[in-house]
């Protein structure tokens, strides 16, 4: 038997679920201390992947019919402070309750860079997203080249 959602079911899916983390002892002073983590929303996932890559540019000619050139320049994203971000959307009590704010990120980018990269990569996992970064990335060298 197939059951099909509807419109009202899927707005009131209860669908981000946490994780209980356990630092690796190989990162000195947060080693096998625990945190727990929430998937992001969609929306938060579109946010993070445009202020990584989203104002990705470049500069370029443009010939006009005129014989005129005209440049268009576009500029290479600001790929700083994404681990804090991604911290401050994610790390939570065991209720799914964000432990950070906004305010909180300066604070973040000041602890151990790879404790905080550490649980960066594993919001991006535990969030799915790391195909899409991947991806970007990618596309992101071949502009470059």
């Amino acid at each position: 038997m197939n059951t099909f959602l509807t419109r009202n079911d899927i707005l009131e899916l209860k669908d981000i679920t946490t994780k209980e983390l356990r630092v690796p002892d190989t990162i000195p002073v947060w080693g096998g201390k625990g945190l727990y983590i929430k998937q992001l929303t969609r929306g938060m996932q579109d946010t993070y992947l445009k202020r990584q890559f989203g104002s990705l540019k470049m500069k370029q000619e443009i010939a006009k019919k005129n014989r005129n050139v005209q440049a268009q320049e576009m500029s290479a994203p600001d790929i700083y402070g994404h681990d804090a971000w991604l911290c401050v959307h994610a790390i939570c009590d065991m209720d799914g309750q964000l432990l950070f704010n906004e305010q909180d990120i300066q604070k973040l980018n000041e602890k151990s860079g790879e404790a905080i990269g550490w649980i960066a990569k594993e919001i991006l996992e535990f969030s799915k997203m790391t195909e899409d970064v991947d991806a970007l990335q990618q596309t992101e060298t071949d502009v470059k080249n």
